[in-house]
């Protein structure tokens, strides 16, 4: 389950990112946006800490 929750977040992510996207709150607000419908998929959008962390994740390596 956890393979597919990042692979379904590395797809949403190139979708909704572009250059400079962390920069624009419009941007950022996208990409969080696409994170918690990708983790309310697998009733896991209540869970603070993991969105923190991949949300995290997605700011560094993105």
């Amino acid at each position: 389950m956890v393979e597919r929750i990042v692979m379904d977040i590395d797809e949403i992510v190139r979708i909704v990112r572009f250059p400079g996207w962390q920069n624009p709150n419009k941007g950022e607000r996208k990409v969080k946006m696409a994170l918690r419908k990708t983790l309310a998929k697998y009733q896991l959008h209540k869970d603070n800490e993991l969105f923190d962390r991949a949300y995290g994740y997605i700011a560094e390596y993105y």
